[in-house]
């Protein structure tokens, strides 16, 4: 809601006996239906209300008191239903006609300084001025005093860059029955400084030898700009007075061109000037692109320039020069198909465009043109007057490499250039085949170099003239290893010496496990024998036994012998001794076939009856590899059966004692895992044998 609002209300009387009043508008009132009049006469009771939507209003004569003083107030009405009361004003209708204000207004400015001029009314009297920023209408007035007889003033140190409102109106004086009024708002727009920026170009090709041109630019300063102004050059142009120049409010421009060169100036303007220019430069074309061929014959300074054209126009227009700024134009009106241009330079490159046109005015002939054809050409050729610029080596490896340059530029040129060579030399100065390339080609792939080698790279241009000088030599190293090489080679050996150490504890132990079980078998566990487990159901042989079978002899041995021998240590003890123990070296089977045979060996009766405790240490062949307990049992009960008497061996010694308490002998086996055939020991009848058994 607006809490203080300076209305600067006032009314007053025109021509018409009519009461005019008029106040500021409310700023920022978004809610705002509208304004109330509230007119109390003095002395008349009634109140006279008056409803509108702007800020002036008029009341008519009939409704008017001329002599009779007046308050006037003005209120704000909103949607809410609420108002807002302004200040109140007295007024004598027949005191309150319109004083004369200075008519002519003109402001304007320069840089900083805002320049006010007026045309002073017939009866002088002072005036006041009074301006503020055009950015906001919240900016506060700014007061001017200015004298009665001034036409002028000038305000300094202002914002080159801001657009200002004036006002003016005359001073009210004692004894003066007029009422001063605000003029109407005077705008001072700012001097634009900034040239408009082209956004979008884009050419199109229309039909041989035309184009369209569209172009579109933006503005920083929009506000309080008019138009733009659009002006079109031909490069060249000898008509110098025939610019063509186009008024446009939009920000954008169609142009209808032939294939000449033109130049675009595009500028904004207002009401203080006119904005800097934005150039633009109708890019040139290539001969390709054109329908006619043309042909240059030099001819020391001069060239004749001969052409056949599609049709006969009514004049030629021939452009020729080294460039946009320096070309030069003339108009041929007769029928011809040639032309002698003269005073060419030499080793400088210029281009000729030869354009057809039914119009040969100088005002209208560009917007009638063609171009029919354009060449370039050299009076005289010359050799480059250097090499390339920017060369560089890249992507360097063991047997290659990349050369890269920047192409010889046009001026260097001093001719039409037809390639580069490239030469390079290694660390023996040993020079290559020079490598010819085309001239559009800036780039070339080094090969069959040697590793680890320093290299020096020149390359030259040559035209038809000859060869220039070549670049300043560019060395580089090849590598010793390509890219990846190297750490492929560290992963591979890496890679090795991880199997080998994972690997070797492997073999190795795989090794001499199978060594291990070649020289050295493992003897079986008697755990897992099924002999083991019928030990329980043996039983001993007694000498009643022996004693009642047939042909019983208790002093011989029969042992089973095996090809391959190896020494037995069997000790023996008797019915009451401790368990027996045996240290046992067998050795490797000689055959996988075995060979029993039975050998009768007697023990000699010396042995048997000598002493209470006798030794026999027998020397008992080893048959075969291990066998059953049942096996071994049987081979004793057939053995005990066939056993002839005593008897005596070379190699069998055995210490027998002679107890009367012990009734029945025993058959004792070595204490091992298994036995072996060769392994059974039988004791004889009678007394008690304790007994050692070697094996040698």
């Amino acid at each position: 809601m607006l809490l203080d609002w300076e209305n600067e209300l006032v009314c007053y009387r025109e021509l018409s006996d009519d009461l005019t009043c008029t106040w500021l508008p409310v700023p920022s009132a978004p809610n705002l239906i509208g304004y109330t009049l509230f007119l109390q006469w003095h002395r008349i009771p009634k109140l006279l209300q008056r409803h509108t939507a702007s800020p002036s209003i008029k009341i008519e004569r009939r409704d008017l008191y001329l002599e009779r003083s007046a308050s006037i107030w003005i209120a704000v009405n909103y949607i809410q239903g609420s108002c807002v009361k302004g200040k109140t004003i007295s007024v004598i209708p027949s005191k309150a006609g319109k004083c004369l204000t200075p008519s002519n207004i003109n402001a304007y400015q320069i840089t900083n300084q805002l320049i006010i001029k007026w045309d002073l009314p017939a009866a002088p009297t002072p005036h006041e001025l009074r301006y503020r920023e055009a950015l906001t209408e919240s900016t506060q007035w700014l007061l001017v005093p200015v004298e009665s007889s001034a036409v002028n003033v000038t305000i300094s140190n202002l914002n080159a860059m801001s657009s200002y409102i004036v006002q003016l109106r005359c001073t009210a004086k004692d004894g003066l029955h007029c009422v001063c009024v605000w003029s109407k708002e005077i705008m001072v727009p700012h001097k634009l400084t900034n040239k408009p920026r082209i956004s979008y170009t884009e050419t199109t090709e229309m039909s041989p030898g035309r184009r369209s041109v569209l172009l579109k630019w933006e503005v920083t300063q929009s506000k309080n700009i008019i138009g733009y102004y659009v002006t079109v050059e031909r490069i060249p142009n000898s008509c110098r007075d025939s610019l063509n120049r186009i008024y446009l409010e939009d920000r954008k421009v169609l142009l209808n061109l032939s294939l000449a060169h033109y130049r675009v100036n595009i500028s904004a303007y207002n009401k203080a000037g006119e904005s800097p220019q934005a150039v633009y430069v109708v890019p040139g074309i290539s001969a390709a692109d054109l329908p006619g061929q043309i042909h240059v014959k030099p001819q020391g300074t001069n060239a004749v320039v001969t052409w056949t054209p599609e049709y006969n126009p009514k004049c030629f227009v021939v452009d020729w020069g080294t460039g946009k700024e320096d070309m030069r134009m003339r108009i041929l009106t007769v029928a011809t198909q040639n032309f002698t241009l003269d005073d060419f330079q030499p080793y400088k490159l210029y281009k000729i465009i030869v354009h057809a046109s039914d119009v040969c005015q100088c005002e209208n002939f560009t917007r009638y043109e063609k171009t029919f054809g354009a060449t370039h050409f050299y009076s005289v050729e010359g050799v480059p007057r250097t090499g390339p610029t920017n060369v560089t080596i890249l992507n360097i490896r063991k047997h290659s490499a990349l050369v890269k340059w920047t192409e010889i530029a046009a001026e260097d040129c001093l001719g039409f250039l037809q390639g580069y060579r490239i030469s390079y030399t290694d660390s023996s100065r040993k020079k290559s085949e020079p490598v010819t390339l085309n001239s559009s080609t800036t780039s070339y792939h080094l090969t069959g170099l040697k590793e680890k080698t320093i290299y020096r790279v020149q390359i030259s241009g040559f035209t038809n003239a000859g060869e220039g000088p070549a670049t300043l030599s560019q060395p580089f190293s090849t590598l010793k290893y390509d890219q990846g090489e190297f750490v492929g080679f560290v992963t591979v050996l890496c890679f090795s010496m991880l199997l080998i150490l994972v690997f070797a504890p492997l073999t190795c132990s795989l090794v001499l496990r199978r060594l291990k079980i070649s020289c050295w078998p493992s003897v079986p566990s008697p755990r897992n024998s099924s002999a083991l487990q019928d030990m329980t159901d043996w039983k001993p042989v007694s000498r009643s036994l022996l004693q009642a079978l047939s042909d019983n002899d208790t002093t011989s041995l029969y042992v089973i012998e095996h090809e391959s021998k190896a020494s037995l240590n069997l000790e023996l003890f008797t019915d009451g001794g401790e368990d027996s123990k045996c240290d046992t070296r067998q050795a490797e089977e000689a055959s996988s076939n075995i060979d029993i045979t039975l050998r009768r060996e007697v023990i000699p009766k010396e042995t048997v009856t000598s002493g209470e405790t006798g030794i026999i240490s027998i020397t008992v062949p080893l048959l075969s590899d291990y066998t059953s307990m049942e096996f071994s049992q049987k081979a004793l009960m057939s053995l005990t059966v066939k056993l002839p008497a005593r008897a005596a061996h070379p190699h069998l010694e055995m210490e027998l004692s002679s107890k009367p308490e012990q009734t029945e002998h025993q058959v004792l086996f070595a204490h091992q895992d298994y036995l072996k055939q060769s392994q059974v020991v039988f004791l004889p009848s009678g007394p008690t044998l304790t007994g050692q058994v070697n094996l040698n």
